[in-house]
Order: C-alpha cells, then sequence, then structure tokens
C-alpha cells in the first residue's frame, strides 16, 4: 500500500551537491558524531533501547505476564502527543522541546528503577498502574524527542549535506538502542533491575544536563 503513495512523489530539482570521498568523508562523519545534538541522540537511544528490552522481563519479574498497558500507554501517549504538540518545537523552539522531554525520559526510567528495587525486596506493590504511568511518561516524552531532534539536526545540517548527516544521526540513536540492550543485559543478571534502571537514570539525567547546553535559538 505504502509502494504506490510514495511511487508519486515528485521530487524538487536540486543541484548536485560535491561530497567528501574516502578518507575525508570518514573523518567528516566521525566530527559529525561528536556534536552535542548528536550526543543527546545517543542518550536517548540509549534510553529507548534498555526500555524496551527489558521492561517485559521486569513485569515478569513483578508477577505481570500482560504488559498490552504500558505498551497502549507508551504509544497512545507518543500518538496524542505528536499529533496534541507537534508543532511545540516549532513555536517554542527546538531547545524548548528537547530539554523537558530528556527530563521526562529520566523520570521514567527512575519509575522503573524504584519498581526494580521493590521487587528485589519482595515488597508487594500495584506492579502494571506503575508500569502503565512509566510507558506514559516514557512514550510522551519519546513522542516529543525524537521528532525535535530530527528537526534541530535538520537545522543545523547544510542543504548539501542533510542526506549523510541524517543517515548520522540515526546511526547514533540505534548505536545506543543495541549499547542499551547489550551492556545493560550484563548489569541487570550482575545486580539486579533496580541498579540496572538506576544506572540508566543516572546516565539519562546525565543527558538531561547535557541538554541544558543547547542554544535557546
Amino acid at each position: 500500500l505504502a509502494l504506490p503513495l510514495v511511487w508519486r512523489v515528485q521530487e524538487l530539482p536540486v543541484a548536485p551537491a560535491i561530497q567528501p570521498q574516502g578518507f575525508r568523508a570518514l573523518a567528516e562523519g566521525v566530527k559529525e558524531v561528536f556534536r552535542l545534538h548528536m550526543a543527546l541522540a545517543l542518550f536517548f537511544g540509549l534510553g529507548t533501547g534498555t526500555v524496551t528490552t527489558f521492561v517485559p522481563t521486569l513485569a515478569e519479574s513483578l508477577g505481570v505476564l500482560n504488559l498490552s498497558l504500558f505498551y497502549t500507554a507508551y504509544a497512545g501517549s507518543a500518538l496524542l502527543i505528536r499529533l496534541v504538540g507537534g508543532g511545540l518545537a516549532d513555536r517554542l523552539g527546538r531547545r524548548a522541546v528537547i530539554v523537558p522531554s530528556m527530563f521526562v525520559q529520566a523520570v521514567g526510567s527512575a519509575i522503573l528503577a524504584i519498581l526494580g528495587f521493590l521487587a528485589s525486596a519482595h515488597r508487594r506493590i500495584p506492579a502494571l498502574p506503575v508500569l502503565s504511568l512509566a510507558g506514559l511518561l516514557l512514550g510522551g516524552a519519546h513522542g516529543l524527542l525524537f521528532p525535535a531532534l530530527s528537526a534541530l539536526v535538520m537545522d543545523l545540517a547544510p542543504e548539501s549535506q542533510r542526506g549523510r548527516v541524517v543517515a548520522i544521526y540515526s546511526s547514533v540513536f540505534l548505536t545506543g538502542n543495541a549499547l542499551g540492550a547489550m551492556i545493560f543485559g550484563y548489569v541487570a543478571h550482575g545486580l539486579g533491575y533496580g541498579l540496572m534502571f538506576g544506572a540508566l537514570t543516572a546516565l539519562l539525567a546525565a543527558g538531561f544536563v547535557l541538554s541544558i547546553r543547547l542554544p535557546r535559538r
């Protein structure tokens, strides 16, 4: 169904740009990775990758076998906030959306850390409602953060380099996904979910502090 729709899209005429080749292209790519907005994409990807990988096993340790409410809260929050607040980054600026979204993502991770600590202490808690609250916060942060960061990347990329820069941005985000899934698996296995999500919260809080350095305009 998507193919005939995409097939009809008309591309605007653009003068071909001179792209760096060989070692110079590699050097330009590495240089781009170390920019502030790319670091934020790494933290964002780290959070989403870790949450989506380990919430199911955290929930199982809490005795929750059906996570439909968590995923409904996550997806519903992301969808609704994009429909209602999708233009906030255009009206208020990228920083005004990115900074609080990074904070909310850290708060959602902190809730999961608290659940992990309570589970290790064998405390009886209403796990599913708390998981759903975390999903609501994490989904809302995701719903605002991804388009705002993407828009910032496009703002800062020269027109002739946008394809390359967006590719690097996507790669950095997915690298965060992969690192979260790999590294935090060892942490969860050795130290438990409380400390694992606690460490993730600390990293996301560091990302939030880093996001404050974004220019206001």
